[in-house]
């Protein structure tokens, strides 16, 4: 079992570096750096108006989340009936904030010249490599 893991790893590890081959540049690290910290913000903003509207409709999120939990699975909660149709009215209103935080995300890729593709092999690569690592910290102080 750990043998065929290590073969799975070394196989996403080459096909990673097929793909990704190219360098990861001052410059796009930069624009990495820009756009995960903006992203950081935009999802924060998310989180809260999802938050809120949760909390508007009545619910706490210890209750959403037992819902929400439960939807794949014979389990049913013990929660007031109420409690199951308002979590039901909310989701419109959640996926509305999801589009938005997608759609701001979207933007923000654009924004600093890099396409989710991109962002995400940077990403990768920054996991990889440890002097990506420190260079990445290093701007993500400047930028705070």
């Amino acid at each position: 079992m750990n043998i065929l893991r290590k073969i799975g790893i070394l196989l996403g590890i080459f096909a990673f570096m097929g793909l990704n081959a190219q360098e990861v540049t001052d410059y796009d690290l930069q624009n990495f750096a820009r756009a995960y910290n903006e992203m950081m913000a935009i999802n924060k903003k998310a989180q809260k108006e999802m938050t809120d509207a949760i909390e508007k409709e009545g619910l706490d999120l210890e209750t959403y989340h037992a819902i929400n939990d439960s939807k794949d699975t014979e389990f049913i909660p013990d929660i007031p009936e109420k409690k199951f149709k308002d979590f039901e009215n909310l989701q419109p209103k959640l996926q509305k904030i999801q589009k938005q935080l997608e759609a701001d995300v979207e933007k923000a890729f654009n924004k600093y010249d890099l396409s989710k593709r991109e962002y995400q092999a940077i990403a990768e690569r920054v996991k990889q490599d440890q002097l990506l690592q420190i260079k990445l910290e290093q701007i993500l102080t400047h930028l705070r």
